[in-house]
């Protein structure tokens, strides 16, 4: 019973991550967002986790913190390089970078 309520709360935090990334302009705002989404994919995880009686979907969930923290890392420093070279934070400006 428990298992069907974590997933469905899942299902509900995945569901406002993609709203957030679909409707936001602002990188914090998609950074967030994304965020959001990863921890969605951890409760599903732990839920399989306790469905099952079984370790690999926590294992699994421990890896998803990890890249969570180094997407973090690395959207804050391009959010942060973005900022010192437009003086805002538009996911917009991206375009106008020339690589």
């Amino acid at each position: 019973m428990y298992q069907n309520m974590i997933q469905i709360f899942a299902l509900a935090l995945f569901t406002i991550g993609i709203y957030g990334v679909m409707t936001s302009k602002l990188g914090i705002k998609m950074l967030i967002s994304v965020e959001v989404m990863l921890n969605s994919a951890i409760f599903s995880l732990v839920s399989a986790a306790m469905g099952t009686g079984n370790v690999t979907p926590l294992v699994m969930a421990l890896f998803t913190i990890a890249i969570a923290a180094v997407e973090s890392a690395v959207g804050i420093s391009l959010l942060v390089s973005i900022y010192r070279k437009f003086g805002k934070i538009d996911i917009s400006l991206l375009q106008e970078i020339r690589w």
